[in-house]
């Protein structure tokens, strides 16, 4: 266990917005915000973060929670391993009370595996005994400079059949260990282990922490029928989530504010040298859902760069709608016949590249350039009709969905109401999740709690939690004061921490999410509690007249006067 106020520590060191923007595109929006949901697929943003109480909620979904609870639920992190991540990261020593996980245990190999795997190929790479692939393959052939070279951390795996597994036996690695990160395979009958990568280049993967994850390993060997052979999917390392190049090119992503997209590790290291860094690669295969989320953190716009052959094309056609899908402006650039984005990057330079994109079209343009629209016929046109129908409807902004298909029916020549059909904007809407309470006054008042500043002791002595009727507010009240008069103030991102109910935890941040900006606070307060005990009058008073009614109905003479002089007395002005 982590002791309670290392966890508070922790927690009060770690920027939520700083976080999660490391995960998601955050636009500000007033003094929140705003992103589309990681956790359910929606058209406009729902997802907030507040910067003052370190929350965040979804109006969608109701995912809410703190900056752990977004590790946890965003990247499927224990709450140790959270907690962890996070002290690293702001420079704060864990003093646990028990053991790490059999889980971490087995990551930590796995990461180390990796590690020394680097370590082992790149010192191949200078060794004495390959200098003719360095001199006349990179640096030939391929014309990649020793900066490259430092840069992408390339290496190099050479012909014996066990030698990163000689090598990591003296970094205190097993055979067994080194199977499970991939990079070992055992012969069954045998009962041997052999290296996964023999006499290829070897070109790691990084995740966004910098740490090697998985390598991608071009063969050197003439005959050779696999070209490359890749990494197995691991515990650390999923494919269909990581962008080659990304770890490195972000910064210069954020810069720019767009991303040429590739298609092969050479592409971006090409690129790179040439003076474009803000590249990544697919790695030569349509992209997932999942990366494009990945690349809409950090960009706005992306241009599709791939070969000019109609594999290239297929490519980018693939790729599209999970690019709209993730808020991203989509262009194409097409390389000249014969041509890659290696190729012109090595013998053109920026300046070729810069130029093409400045010539790049907007995905309908592409789409339909290679088609002969009046030799396709109705059927041909119906298709693609339905194919740009699907992909505009990917489009959550409705003014860049309704200009797209604008161009898609001018292009293709049909009418723009063909493209309406199934469209978002006359589709039946998708119902939000409704708020967990249906007492706007008494939400309302709990949520200015949150951004009242003063003393609310006097509040809490004027309005106990039995005031409140809505019995999930009333909860959320009676937590509100213990937590007040524990700490001396509210602290919405501890409260969230110490639920454990998910719905009970929306609650919370549902109502401190709520913005009262330009709001006189103290006095909003006033009416709100006013408010409050105007309702619980009106309460009061109609289960009295209910209750006299029930005795006057049964001849219960007593009961009724009693009820009487009672509503006398507390509603004798009414």
């Amino acid at each position: 266990m982590i002791p309670e106020d290392t966890i508070d520590q922790i927690r009060q060191s770690s920027d939520i917005v700083d976080v999660i923007g490391g995960y998601l595109r955050l636009k500000k929006r007033g003094r929140n915000f705003l992103a589309l949901c990681p956790f359910h697929t929606e058209k406009t943003p729902s997802f907030t973060v507040s910067p003052e109480k370190q929350i965040y909620h979804c109006f969608g979904c109701g995912a809410s929670g703190n900056v752990f609870t977004f590790l946890m639920e965003h990247e499927k992190m224990s709450f140790v391993e959270a907690a962890r991540f996070l002290a690293q990261k702001a420079n704060i020593t864990i003093r646990e009370d028990r053991q790490d996980s059999a889980r971490r245990e087995r990551l930590e190999t796995i990461a180390w595996a990796n590690r020394v795997a680097l370590e082992y190929f790149r010192g191949m790479l200078q060794n004495q005994r390959y200098q003719v692939v360095l001199e006349k393959y990179l640096r030939g052939k391929r014309q990649i400079t020793d900066a490259a070279i430092d840069h992408f951390q390339l290496g190099l795996a050479g012909e014996e059949w066990d030698g990163l597994i000689r090598h990591a036996r003296s970094r205190d690695l097993m055979p067994d260990q080194l199977v499970e990160a991939g990079l070992a395979l055992k012969n069954e009958e045998r009962g041997s282990y052999f290296d996964r990568f023999r006499q290829r280049l070897m070109i790691p993967i990084f995740n966004l922490s910098d740490n090697p994850i998985a390598f991608g390993g071009r063969t050197l060997k003439k005959g050779e029928p696999a070209k490359y052979v890749n990494s197995p999917e691991t515990p650390l390392y999923n494919k269909s989530s990581v962008l080659y190049g990304l770890n490195q090119a972000r910064s210069a992503i954020r810069y720019a504010g767009f991303a040429y997209i590739v298609e092969g590790y050479f592409d971006v290291i090409s690129l790179w040298q040439a003076g474009i860094p803000n590249v990544v690669a697919s790695s030569g295969t349509a992209f997932t859902a999942q990366q494009a989320r990945l690349l809409g953190r950090f960009a706005e716009e992306v241009y599709l760069f791939f070969d000019a052959d109609s594999a290239g094309r297929n490519a980018a056609i693939r790729s599209v709608d999970v690019l709209y899908d993730a808020e991203l402006e989509v262009k194409v650039i097409e390389a000249p016949e014969g041509e890659d984005p290696d190729s012109l990057a090595r013998e053109q330079g920026a300046e070729a590249i810069e130029a093409l994109r400045s010539q790049a079209t907007g995905f309908v343009a592409y789409r339909v350039r290679h088609v002969q629209i009046e030799k396709t016929g109705v059927v041909g046109r119906e298709k693609l009709v339905k194919e740009l129908r699907a992909v505009g409807n990917r489009i959550g902004d409705p003014t860049r969905r309704e200009l797209f298909f604008d161009e898609a029916a001018s292009r293709l020549g049909v009418n723009t109401s063909l493209f309406q059909i199934d469209s978002p904007a006359t589709a039946e809407p998708v119902p939000r999740r409704r708020s967990q309470t249906q007492a706007p006054d008494e939400f309302n008042f709990l949520s200015l709690l949150f951004v009242y500043n003063d003393d609310l002791e006097p509040v809490f002595e004027t309005i106990a939690p039995d005031d409140i009727d809505s019995r999930k507010l009333s909860r959320l009240y009676s937590a509100m004061i213990a937590q007040y008069r524990s700490l001396g103030r509210l602290d919405a991102a501890r409260l969230v921490q110490q639920q454990a109910d998910p719905d009970f935890r929306s609650l919370i941040a549902e109502v401190a999410s709520v913005e009262w900006d330009d709001v006189d606070v103290t006095n909003k307060l006033r009416t709100a509690i006013q408010t409050i005990m105007e309702m619980k009058r009106r309460r009061v008073r109609t289960r009295l007249m209910t209750d006299l009614r029930k005795a006057e109905a049964s001849g219960d003479t007593e009961e009724a006067n009693r009820l009487l002089r009672e509503i006398e007395r507390y509603f004798g002005d009414d």
